[in-house]
């Protein structure tokens, strides 16, 4: 059984939280089963956004779904207003961390 995503997101915030780095809810989303989107600000006008992918192994992992580099905040909220309009479920939380692997390896 998977963990319920408010719990994934409550973690993050608390990882974030406890390094004394900013994590917000900007988007809440199915308490139980909703997809769960990270955006990482690295607060010079750019972020990277993060989702959940499984491995042909079946195993679940993170990665960048806005590609290697990080993207203009402009794009970033594009690409978060597009993915919410079809998506109802979503979450979306936003870090302000350069140490993204710290707050994807706790969910």
């Amino acid at each position: 059984m998977s963990l319920a995503t408010h719990m994934r997101v409550s973690a993050a915030l608390q990882t974030c939280q406890a390094r004394g780095e900013g994590a917000y809810v900007i988007r809440k989303g199915d308490r139980m089963a909703g997809a769960l989107l990270i955006r990482q600000n690295h607060l010079d006008g750019t972020s990277t956004l993060y989702a959940r992918r499984y491995t042909m192994e079946n195993e679940a992992e993170w990665q960048p779904v806005s590609g290697d580099l990080p993207i203009p905040d402009a794009d970033a909220d594009t690409a978060i207003e597009k993915r919410c309009a079809t998506d109802p479920d979503l979450w979306v939380i936003e870090v302000e961390t350069r140490h993204i692997d710290a707050v994807l390896n706790g969910l």
